[in-house]
């Protein structure tokens, strides 16, 4: 039986590159439960893309195949993965993609004010809280990612948005 489900990578050296350079990152689930993650450059253009059932497929295919089109990664005859049409039940061990699986999003760009990657998603759907985003800093992505979910900083989105 084939496992579809792989740990986080522990290094992002393409995408933390990226976000260095003024790239932003969206993970989203789409449509179809698919966990997505886009990366676009300063410019707003697609630099990379990951798209999987599971979160850390989808973050590992935008780190591994950055820079590939989304055709030579899933549409043609010669794509290097899988084209996968929907997605799946988290796994009860994956705190970050049961998050993003309940419909939630992360916003991951680099702050060259706090020297760190901050990850931010809005919290409207959470605890009612309209005004505020979760936010967590930290020199890596995955630190970013862990501290957003983990320690719950609530802050007011335009007292943030001043600080970064």
């Amino acid at each position: 039986m084939k496992c579809n489900y792989v740990n986080y990578l522990e290094d992002h050296p393409n995408l933390e590159e990226a976000l260095l350079g003024g790239a932003k990152i969206h993970i989203f689930r789409s449509g179809g439960g698919l966990r997505v993650v886009r990366v676009n450059g300063k410019d707003g253009k697609l630099i990379s893309y990951g798209e999987h059932p599971y979160l850390s497929v989808a973050l590992s295919h935008a780190e591994n195949d950055f820079g590939l089109s989304y055709d030579e990664q899933y549409s043609n005859g010669q794509a290097k993965h899988e084209h996968y049409l929907s997605g799946a039940y988290p796994m009860p061990f994956d705190p970050i993609d049961i998050y993003v699986h309940g419909g939630n999003t992360l916003d991951i760009f680099y702050s060259k004010k706090w020297e760190n990657i901050i990850c931010t998603t809005p919290t409207q759907n959470e605890l009612n809280r309209e005004n505020e985003i979760l936010w967590g800093a930290s020199k890596t992505l995955m630190g970013a990612i862990s501290l957003c979910l983990v320690c719950f900083k609530f802050e007011d989105k335009e007292s943030f948005m001043k600080r970064v």
